[in-house]
């Protein structure tokens, strides 16, 4: 399981709105949106390399959104934290016939 957070989320977003911008990444297991941000939790966690790198940066509801793999430890015990910045980017594989996100409105 791998999660990824969700930044400069627009207050209009919904979960159907936000599992349609990861639909075609691979199974999605739990859907997790607060206020501007949220997290995305994959099956898979090639699923959300792939996502990470195809989507940052996307336009989600008219915003567009950084997305990035969570860092540090949940206060649930899991895995969380998302993060500012960002910056970089870099290599990486492809997304092997993943279908390119439209911009999803909300």
């Amino acid at each position: 399981m791998s999660r990824v957070y969700i930044g400069r989320l627009s207050y209009r977003a919904r979960e159907k709105d936000v599992e349609r911008f990861f639909k075609g990444y691979g199974k999605i297991l739990e859907v997790d949106l607060k206020n501007g941000y949220g997290f995305v939790e994959f099956d898979d966690p090639r699923d959300a390399d792939d996502a990470v790198y195809d989507l940052n940066g996307k336009e989600l509801c008219g915003e567009r959104v950084i997305v990035e793999h969570t860092k540090g430890p949940r206060r649930d015990g899991g895995y969380g934290g998302g993060g500012g910045g960002g910056g970089g980017g870099g290599g990486g594989g492809g997304g092997g016939g993943r279908s390119k996100s439209a911009p999803v409105l909300c």
